[in-house]
């Protein structure tokens, strides 16, 4: 009877405890909880101490020390936890510690984690790693079900000697990539990043450029505003407005590649490459630089550019390489319909070189230039460029000078070889030299034709004034013919294999990559006496 008393007056005062909200308490040193198991509640693992606190029929367990708490592949670590069962959630404090499937980890120095949604808040020194990356941030928010770790508040991702930063961050751990938008900045020994948007991948170790994107390093700066860069292989590849310093060079192009291993450089379409130490210019639509040889390929149509004192010196062609020798001295080819514009030069001819050796533009197959109104010819064409200035010409083996000095009056000079010598830009003399022939109209003193002159003589020199022939002297005994101005026939007076050609001149730079016109095919009568063969 005593003790069925004692048992209702006790059990009695525990309801009168609850009604007035005072706590329970049960108290377990390095005990371990064991609670029922059900897969979509947060579980007590162990803790050693643990308070149930009761309030309006709402029942916390507040646990302490050494705590741990698992559901499903989740086990998370603390110093403490509230566990609220009936909202299936818990607050957790101090070295908070998330382990998912023993392969993520998630850290901080507290958190909040939904049991029914599944989504950690993690605050404080928040981090979250897998087997090559690690992710710290002040707030980290992270879904168990999606695998996906979200910052918004400024982040950092660590993944070897790769550091990266930016205001919003997204990590996919089922697929191990990274979106980072906003002040992206990535830093690394070697090399360093600026980008609005950059997708990242820890497994492969591959970037993806979003936005605009600056990658530099101690020699180079690369701008796209699209593009991936992979550091296992060293390949990259830039997208639009694709832009690359590397003083003195730059290069521009809609499409950039490079593989770092190898050296090779790529750029697709309105590609513009600069030399400032050279002061060259490059276009075309696709070329191909070797770094480790020193060579630069370009083809579909190119141009290269010598900036001179006053003006630009451009040579276009299907193909430009450009090689370098040991002393990196540079030699540039151009081959096939390769055609020059300078304002007051310009030429054509099959194939082209210049080297830094000796300044010297060679032109071969079947070349031609014009100067104003001159016109040379010659086997092969020798440019001779002095300080950036066009010094001398020279016409090596038939050589052939036209200077049109009115309507349908040439005078011409042709010899073995020919040299031509400027200044200021301007052509001043010419020297035949060897079988030396000429026709030159002659002039009174109020600038009048008084007759035209052919002439036979192994050298013979020329100079001009205002770019019209002036004054021409003949050495070791020239045979000479003359002929007075009313009686002559303008067209008796041209050397043999004289073809006037100036309509064929390039007439801007945009004229250098235009085909010339098909030349119309000469039509030939047949012979009497195949006539007579096809009669019979």
């Amino acid at each position: 009877m005593k003790n069925l008393t004692f048992r209702f007056i006790i059990t009695g005062i525990l309801l009168v405890a609850c009604s007035l909200s005072t706590k329970v308490v049960q108290a377990q040193t390095n005990v371990p909880v064991k609670t029922k198991k059900d897969s979509s509640e947060i579980q007590i693992r162990s803790a050693d101490y643990l308070e149930i606190i009761q309030k309006k029929n709402v029942s916390v367990n507040r646990l302490i020390n050494n705590v741990i708490l698992e559901q499903n592949d989740l086990i998370l670590y603390c110093d403490s936890a509230l566990l609220f069962k009936s909202e299936n959630m818990a607050k957790i404090y101090g070295h908070v510690h998330l382990i998912q499937a023993d392969s993520i980890h998630a850290y901080g120095d507290s958190a909040i984690y939904n049991g029914n949604t599944k989504i950690a808040k993690l605050y404080s020194n928040a981090k979250i790693t897998d087997k090559s990356m690690t992710l710290t941030t002040d707030n980290l928010s992270y879904d168990l079900t999606t695998k996906i770790a979200t910052y918004v508040n400024g982040g950092q991702v660590t993944d070897g000697e790769a550091v990266l930063t930016s205001q919003l961050g997204y990590y996919y751990a089922n697929t191990n990539d990274a979106y980072f938008k906003s002040n992206v900045v990535l830093t690394h020994p070697e090399y360093g990043l600026k980008a609005d948007t950059l997708q990242y991948n820890t497994a492969t170790e591959k970037a993806i450029f979003r936005g605009p994107t600056t990658i530099f390093n101690k020699e180079s700066t690369v701008y796209c505003e699209k593009g991936y860069y992979e550091t296992n292989s060293g390949i990259a590849v830039f997208h639009q407005h694709a832009k690359l310093d590397n003083p003195p060079q730059s290069l521009t192009a809609d499409s950039i590649y490079y593989n770092r291993e190898t050296g090779i450089g790529k750029a697709y379409y309105n590609i513009i490459f600069t030399d400032t130490s050279q002061q060259i210019l490059q276009y075309s639509n696709f070329a191909e630089y070797d770094e480790i040889n020193g060579t630069i390929f370009s083809t579909g149509g190119s141009i290269a550019g010598f900036v001179m004192a006053t003006d630009t010196l451009f040579i276009g062609g299907d193909t430009i390489r450009s090689v370098q020798d040991s002393l990196k001295r540079k030699t540039l080819l151009v081959f096939h319909n390769v055609k020059i514009y300078k304002s007051d030069l310009q030429g054509k001819c099959d194939s082209l070189s210049y080297a830094d050796m000796d300044s010297v533009i060679r032109m071969y197959g079947a070349p031609i230039m014009w100067s104003d109104s001159t016109q040379f010819t010659a086997d092969t064409i020798n440019m001779i460029m002095r300080n950036k200035t066009l010094q001398e010409i020279q016409l090596f083996t038939d050589g052939f000078i036209i200077n049109e000095d009115d309507s349908l009056i040439y005078n011409q000079i042709k010899g073995r070889n020919i040299f031509g010598y400027f200044s200021n830009e301007d052509l001043v003399k010419i020297k035949a030299i060897g079988n030396g022939e000429s026709i030159y109209y002659g002039k009174d003193d109020k600038d009048r034709y008084i007759g035209v002159n052919k002439m036979f003589c192994s050298e013979i020199i020329i100079l001009l004034s205002d770019k019209k022939f002036h004054r021409i002297t003949f050495k070791n005994a020239p045979d000479s013919e003359f002929q007075p101005m009313q009686d002559a026939v303008l067209s008796d007076f041209l050397l043999k294999n004289f073809k006037w050609s100036y309509s064929e001149r390039p007439l801007s730079k945009d004229d250098l990559l235009i085909p010339d016109a098909p030349q119309p095919i000469e039509e030939t009568k047949p012979s009497l006496e195949k006539s007579s063969q096809n009669e019979g």
